[in-house]
């Protein structure tokens, strides 16, 4: 945990230049209504503060402990359903905005994202992709083929940082099973919040997920600067993973976001800083890490997360959401997953080989399709084995750029995925 730090009211904060200032013109917005939305759930409810305090301890035990340990190359990839709920024409965003979104969301957790390059030198230590990806969902609870969009026009012209949007008798749309797809409401919040979420809990919550303003989702259509890139829905999805703001919505460097390697921060940063900015809690370099997903910056600023966030999303997802890593909702109709079915790549990183092991895995048919695609989804590498079973099958990867790769191993009844990092050295 943070240390906690006391200051006089009289401390001097350190001078900042001109060019540390905010520049956005959406100063002091307040972009995330989830506080505002557990402290609805709370007044709903009155043993869901300790609910939340003893689900916190548990967690933090699970983390002590090692109890969840991901592999580093290890890919879960979470259904996504998408409710679309518009009053106007201007609100009723395309597939094209939706997908969109997707995409930022795979390449900010995935640590694929182009403006990772701007994380400033001091923390690249810190920063850390997770072991989530996403998909809209293939298929639908009913086991019917989806393409992980549902639409609604409403007559609420506002929807307020409660659960009117997530039923349809009250102007919104019902989720879908929370257990199996993570639900996502966009909707028009009235500019005075960006989105809310829900947070996990070891009591199951049918509401779980989060809420979207539609002109702040995705990275084009009808977005609007700053907050055009995506970042608000990666911002509000963490949260629903068991992230807190960075800074622990509290004043004066009492508050804490339960992760020791960000540093401790008096309040939201606001607008777009230049490297190093420090404030009243952390006044030496390299300052505080605005660039974080958990701060307000505007959408060009953020930039990353850390290894202890990306420890504390996937742990939280598996105490308490663990279904939603061995859903289905990704394959088509017609696929299966085989959940026992493992394989082993190595080496990782690799310099341009790697041996993908499948000689203590079940029994896979006669033959398996062994495909290498890179972070958009295009395939760079298809290959067809058969008999594949019981076999150590060597890869040649060296006319490939250095970079992420996913490596799909698959038939017409399976599917597994697993991430490499290849570093050729001269």
């Amino acid at each position: 945990m943070k240390i906690k730090l006391l200051f006089s009211f009289f401390l001097i904060i350190i001078s900042i230049s001109k060019a540390n200032q905010p520049v956005s013109g959406k100063i002091n917005k307040e972009k995330c209504g989830t506080i505002r939305y557990t402290d609805y759930l709370k007044s709903n409810s009155s043993l869901l503060e300790q609910q939340i305090i003893d689900d916190e301890n548990n967690l933090q035990s699970l983390l002590n402990n090692s109890t969840y340990s991901a592999s580093f190359n290890t890919v879960y990839t979470i259904p996504v359903v998408v409710h679309v709920v518009y009053y106007t024409s201007q609100q009723n965003i395309s597939d094209a905005q939706i997908q969109s979104q997707i995409d930022v969301l795979n390449e900010d957790f995935g640590r694929t994202n182009a403006d990772a390059s701007n994380t400033p030198m001091p923390f690249l230590t810190f920063a850390s992709s997770t072991n989530f990806q996403f998909c809209l969902a293939q298929r639908d609870p009913n086991g019917d083929p989806t393409n992980g969009i549902e639409r609604r026009q409403t007559n609420v012209q506002v929807f307020q940082p409660d659960n009117a949007v997530k039923f349809y008798n009250s102007g919104g749309l019902n989720a879908w099973d929370v257990n199996k797809y993570l639900n996502i409401w966009v909707c028009d919040l009235g500019g005075e919040i960006l989105g809310f979420a829900e947070s996990p809990s070891s009591i199951h919550s049918n509401n779980f997920g989060v809420v979207i303003q539609y002109d702040a989702f995705g990275r084009t259509g009808v977005v609007v600067p700053p907050y055009h890139r995506g970042r608000t829905c990666t911002h509000e999805i963490s949260h629903s993973f068991n992230l807190d703001h960075i800074w622990g919505d509290e004043d004066l460097c009492a508050g804490s976001d339960n992760v020791t390697d960000t540093p401790n921060q008096a309040e939201a940063t606001y607008g777009c800083h230049s490297f190093p900015y420090a404030e009243i809690c952390t006044q030496n370099y390299p300052g505080i890490m605005y660039m974080n997903y958990m701060d307000y910056s505007d959408d060009d600023c953020m930039n990353m997360f850390t290894n202890n966030q990306a420890t504390r999303m996937f742990t939280s997802i598996n105490a308490f959401y663990p279904t939603l890593l061995t859903s289905n909702g990704c394959l088509p109709v017609g696929m299966e997953t085989i959940s026992d079915f493992t394989f082993k790549i190595y080496p990782i990183p690799t310099s341009g080989f790697i041996d993908v092991d499948l000689t203590h895995t079940k029994y896979l048919g006669t033959k398996t399709n062994i495909r290498i695609t890179d972070v958009p989804g295009k395939v760079v590498y298809e290959s067809l084995l058969f008999n594949p079973g019981n076999y150590i099958h060597r890869l040649d990867l060296q006319q490939l750029h250095d970079g992420i790769y996913f490596v799909v191993i698959s038939n017409d009844r399976f599917k597994k995925t697993e991430k490499i990092i290849l570093n050729q050295y001269d």
